[in-house]
């Protein structure tokens, strides 16, 4: 058995790479930090996300179809003050999805591509 310590980075499969890093810079602050073979890293604060161009962007669906093996959710920690502003830095989110678990609170949005993001509190 291999212990993780934590996780680096997510790569998310997107139609359109400048696109979807003004998004994620727009909502997270996150930069481009390098170019990787076919896409970029971004982040913040040791947060990554590699954004991969697809190779048929007007074929792509989704991430949300049920039948695709694919990444349906990620997520990251926040405070109660910006879990507190996801609905107004997300406007744009018509059914936001709020959870309240025994272990943490938090909501999900979903990025340009369809990938869902929970950002949550925990309770701990």
């Amino acid at each position: 058995m291999i212990k993780v310590k934590r996780m680096n980075s997510v790569v998310l499969a997107v139609r359109d790479i400048e696109k979807s890093l003004a998004w994620y810079e727009e909502h997270f602050g996150f930069e481009k930090l390098y170019e990787v073979p076919n896409g970029v890293l971004i982040g913040a604060d040791g947060v990554e996300v590699v954004l991969s161009q697809v190779d048929e962007p007007e074929k792509a669906r989704k991430a949300e179809e049920a039948k695709d093996v694919c990444i349906r959710l990620f997520a990251f920690e926040v405070t109660q003050q910006e879990l507190e502003r996801a609905e107004k830095e997300f406007p744009e989110e018509t059914d936001l999805v709020q959870i309240d678990h025994p272990r943490y609170r938090s909501c999900i949005i979903d990025d340009p591509d369809g990938h869902s993001i929970e950002l949550y509190v925990d309770k701990g």
